[in-house]
Parts: structure tokens; C-alpha cells; sequence
């Protein structure tokens, strides 16, 4: 509902301004952000860099579903032949271990979007200057965000990406942190 209601209200803007603006004036583009963030280098860079995170955790967590499951396999063979207290605190110590293996995932997720937005946001803000900036050159009326959902239909020769992509990646003035080797 919320993308419907945002493409309305972008047709309607739209709608306003080629009324007020002379059609021979009003210039349009799109962009798409995701795509343009994936294939930047700084996005490479940090894609890289999670990608990185991901997998070393993953090998950890790997390792202990592993013992997780070695441990149900032991507590399914000497249930049978345990004292009914014994099974009891080997189940609770069991079912411990997958409370602290769900955590761990858990905390495993909200960790990898964490880093993902922290390596990100700033390249995404950079992106964005060099929209505005290459609207205003280009005087474009209206750019358009493609990734989002609200634009249903936009003519390839509309887009802009591959411009916007090259611009940034020749931009020395990025910060440090989304440069590809900086920390």
C-alpha cells in the first residue's frame, strides 16, 4: 500500500510540474541506487568486506550447529539408558545449547546489517550528491529512484546508472572510508 500511495504521489508531482513547467523544458531520468551502489568500486569494495564478515562467521556457526548435533545425537542414545533426573539435566543442557546457538545466529544477522549499513550509508550519501549534482549540470527537472518500487515503467534511454557509476568512481573526493582499501 505504501509503494502504491508513493507512486501516486510521485505521478501527481510529476503532474504538477510538466503543467508548470514548458514541455520542451522538462527533462526526466532515472537511476537505479541498489544497482549503482553494486557496482561502484567503494560498493564492491564493501560487498566484499560483509561478504568477508559473512563467511567467517558462518564457518563458526557451521562448527557449532556441528556440535549442537553431535550433542542431540548423544543425548538420543544415552536417554534410553538414563536415571529420569540424568535425562532431565542432559535435555535442559541440550536445549540450552540451541538457546545459545539461536542467539548467537540471531546476533549473527542483526551484526552482518549492521556492518552492511555502516560500510554502505556513506557511499549511498556520496551517490546521491553526485545525482543532484549531475541532474543540475545535465538540468534535469526530475531524476527518479528505479530500486525503489514506486517507478513501474521507465525507457531504458532515460537511465542514467551507468553514468552516475562512472562519475563516482572518478570522484576524488570521497571520503576515505568508502575508498577501496581504506578502513
Amino acid at each position: 500500500m505504501m509503494r502504491y500511495t508513493s507512486g501516486l504521489l510521485g505521478v501527481a508531482t510529476l503532474a504538477l510540474l510538466a503543467g508548470t513547467v514548458a514541455a520542451a523544458d522538462f527533462k526526466v531520468a532515472v537511476v537505479d541506487m541498489q544497482r549503482a551502489l553494486n557496482e561502484c568500486e567503494a560498493g564492491k569494495h564493501a560487498k566484499d568486506q560483509v561478504k568477508g564478515k559473512f563467511d567467517k562467521a558462518q564457518d563458526q556457526l557451521k562448527k557449532q550447529r556441528d556440535d549442537l548435533d553431535k550433542a542431540r545425537e548423544d543425548f538420543d542414545k544415552k536417554a534410553l539408558v538414563l536415571k529420569e533426573d540424568q535425562r532431565r539435566d542432559l535435555e535442559k543442557d541440550f536445549e540450552a545449547k540451541q538457546l545459545e546457538f539461536k542467539r548467537r545466529y540471531e546476533d549473527f544477522q542483526r551484526d552482518l546489517k549492521r556492518t552492511d549499513a555502516e560500510l554502505t550509508s556513506t557511499i549511498v550519501e556520496e551517490l546521491y550528491g553526485v545525482v543532484r549534482d549531475y541532474g543540475a549540470k545535465n538540468t534535469y527537472s526530475l531524476v527518479l529512484e528505479a530500486s525503489s518500487g514506486a517507478l513501474l515503467y521507465g525507457d531504458r534511454a532515460l537511465d542514467i546508472t551507468d553514468e552516475i557509476v562512472k562519475l563516482y568512481n572518478a570522484n576524488p573526493k570521497r571520503t576515505s572510508s568508502s575508498k577501496p582499501g581504506g578502513e
